[in-house]
């Protein structure tokens, strides 16, 4: 078995693919569309990847964890804005096969009412790949700026510091994306598309709303919508591949699971833990029951 190559796949395979999740704070959209989530929100998923079937002797393993958490609310320059903060770590059967241990963790600032990403900081660190990236949006001009060093070499390189023009008004990284389709109502066969940011790289995603299901978590048993997420403009994920996400079908829309098909198997995201603080609008719907049972 080619362990290099293999250990080189997985490995991207797995992080373009853990950071999905998503948050919300409470109140209302621009539109005026209650919220169902609210600030101090924190969701642990299990991490297991599935290996293809040329790796046959090899069994379901776990790969690590992913935590996503709504930090606070903030002014970012002068607009009320909103902090999300990402973790992954690699673990278990996962990090004796590859070798390499992840420990990776972003910070995104995005438009509070909008959902439009202002600011993406990453802080890399995948076994000896070592980096710090930070892109700042420019809205008003249709730019961004990305600042990539390589802390990996001494002395640290910087690998990018530079412009690039021609970036919609309005990007999203992939948790910002995920919560202005949270606002939906959704409806089989609905399809939404958005304008998705990773690093210096832009695609358009269209998700769809296939079907309802249950699926089984460690947090339990839940109805839920599956979307099926693609880039329409080349692959959004380095190895290729589609991934799917599944929202609770009550009124919180809560991720529950992912899954991502990918060159190399296919990985899979499932809530362990979660912190829920109920926000305004639905705290006072679950107060009005008790007075009025």
């Amino acid at each position: 078995m080619r362990d290099g190559r293999i250990r080189r796949k997985v490995i991207a395979c797995l992080l373009a693919l853990l950071i999905f999740g998503s948050m919300r704070v409470a109140g209302q959209d621009a539109t005026g569309v209650p919220r169902p989530f609210s600030a101090g929100e924190k969701l642990l998923f299990r991490i297991e990847w599935n290996p293809p079937w040329f790796l046959f002797f090899l069994p379901v393993m776990e790969a690590g964890e992913v935590e996503v958490q709504l930090v606070r609310e903030l002014q970012y320059q002068g607009r009320k804005a909103i902090e999300i903060r990402f973790k992954a770590h690699s673990s278990g059967t996962f990090v004796n096969l590859v070798g390499i241990k992840v420990d990776d963790e972003s910070v995104y600032i995005s438009d509070a009412a909008t959902f439009c990403t202002m600011e993406a900081t990453e802080k890399i660190r995948e076994g000896q790949r070592k980096r710090d990236i930070n892109v700042i949006y420019l809205q008003d001009s249709n730019r961004l700026h990305i600042r990539e060093v390589d802390l990996g070499v001494i002395p640290n390189k910087i690998r990018k510091d530079e412009y690039k023009e021609g970036i919609p008004k309005c990007v999203k990284d992939v948790f910002s994306a995920l919560l202005s389709i949270r606002l939906r109502d959704f409806s089989l066969g609905m399809v939404e598309k958005t304008q998705v940011g990773n690093a210096d790289r832009v695609k358009e995603v269209q998700s769809v709303v296939e079907k309802k299901e249950v699926v089984s978590t460690p947090m339990g048993r839940y109805e839920s919508w599956r979307l099926n997420t693609v880039a329409l403009l080349g692959s959004l994920f380095r190895e290729g591949g589609q991934f799917r996400i599944w929202l609770t079908a009550d009124e919180r829309r809560l991720p529950v699971q992912f899954e991502a098909k990918v060159r190399l198997g296919k990985v899979t995201g499932k809530l362990k833990t979660a912190n829920l603080p109920a926000p305004p609008e639905i705290r006072s719907r679950e107060e009005e029951k008790i007075r009025n049972p």
